[in-house]
């Protein structure tokens, strides 16, 4: 009996430590995904400032052509 028992509370305190550490995980993940996201939402931004800068230098350049 004092097997069975010391049994059942080493699988409790294992199953407790596990659910800890998946939660630990699924926190650091979404905190890393929501870093990522900002990333990508900073670089769509510089994208379109760098497009739209290119197309006012194009701009230019066609008008220093056409003098």
């Amino acid at each position: 009996m004092k097997t069975l028992f010391k049994l059942f509370t080493l699988l409790f305190i294992l199953g407790i430590v596990s659910c800890t550490d998946k939660k630990k995980e699924e926190e650091e993940t979404k905190a890393a995904i929501e870093k990522i996201e900002a990333v990508e939402s900073e670089l769509d931004q510089v994208t379109e400032e760098v497009e739209t800068k290119a197309k006012e230098l194009e701009d230019s350049l066609e008008d220093l052509d056409n003098i």
